[in-house]
C-alpha cells in the first residue's frame, strides 16, 4: 500500500509540474519576442468552428493588422477598428459604426492578442513536438471563469504561431489558421476610425 501511495505521489507532482512546463515556457517566450520585435503586422487568417453534438462546421476567412496593443480586424463582412483606447465596429452593408470603450480584459481571443495570453492566469505544457519542428503547447485557465477550458498551440521551428485551437465547454472549438504573414509600418491614425472619411454613416457611441 505505501508503495502505491509513493508511486502515485510520484505521478502526482509530476503531473503538477507539467503544468508549468519551462519547455513550453522557452517555445512560448521565443514566440511572442518575434512578434513584439516588429513594428506592425499583418496577417490573413482562417477560422474554423466545429461542433460534433450539434453537426457544426464552418469557415469564414479573415485579415488583422496589428500594432502594439491596437489592432484593425476585418471578419464577416466588418471592420473593427481598435486603437488601444476605442473600438470601433464598421459594418459598411448598413453604413453603421458602433464606438465603445476598450477594456482588455474583455477582450476576445484572437490572432492579434493570443501571442501574449500565456503570460497572465495560464497553465502550460508541450505535449509533443513533431518531426518538422512544429511544437505543441496546450494552455490551460488557472481560473475556470472562461467561456473554455483549453487553448492548442502549434508553433513552428522559426517560432512562428501556425495556429490555435479554442476548446470551449459548450463544445464549441475554434480553430485558427495562420494563412500568410508579414511585417508592416504604418501610423497610430491607421487603427482608428475616421468618421469624416464616410460622411453618411450612422454613429452609435457607447462610451
Amino acid at each position: 500500500m505505501k508503495k502505491l501511495i509513493i508511486i502515485f505521489l510520484i505521478f502526482f507532482n509530476q503531473s503538477v509540474l507539467a503544468q508549468y512546463d519551462p519547455k513550453a515556457l522557452s517555445v512560448l517566450d521565443a514566440m511572442s519576442a518575434r512578434y513584439k520585435n516588429l513594428a506592425a503586422f499583418k496577417a490573413n487568417f482562417s477560422q474554423k468552428l466545429t461542433n460534433k453534438s450539434a453537426g457544426i462546421d464552418e469557415t469564414i476567412t479573415g485579415q488583422i493588422t496589428v500594432k502594439s496593443d491596437k489592432y484593425v480586424l476585418y471578419v464577416a463582412g466588418q471592420r473593427i477598428f481598435n486603437n488601444g483606447t476605442d473600438i470601433y465596429t464598421y459594418n459598411p452593408e448598413i453604413s453603421e459604426v458602433t464606438i465603445s470603450s476598450y477594456d482588455p480584459e474583455e477582450s476576445e481571443i484572437n490572432p492579434g492578442n493570443v501571442y501574449d495570453l500565456y503570460k497572465d492566469g495560464f497553465k502550460y505544457v508541450c505535449i509533443s513536438t513533431e518531426s518538422n519542428g512544429d511544437r505543441i503547447i496546450d494552455l490551460d485557465p488557472e481560473k475556470r471563469d472562461k467561456s473554455y477550458f483549453k487553448i492548442r498551440m502549434t508553433i513552428n521551428a522559426k517560432d512562428e504561431l501556425k495556429s490555435f485551437e479554442i476548446f470551449e465547454d459548450t463544445g464549441n472549438r475554434y480553430l485558427y489558421s495562420i494563412e500568410s504573414f508579414q511585417s508592416a509600418s504604418l501610423p497610430d491614425s491607421y487603427f482608428t476610425f475616421d468618421t469624416a472619411k464616410y460622411p453618411n454613416v450612422e454613429v452609435i457611441d457607447f462610451r
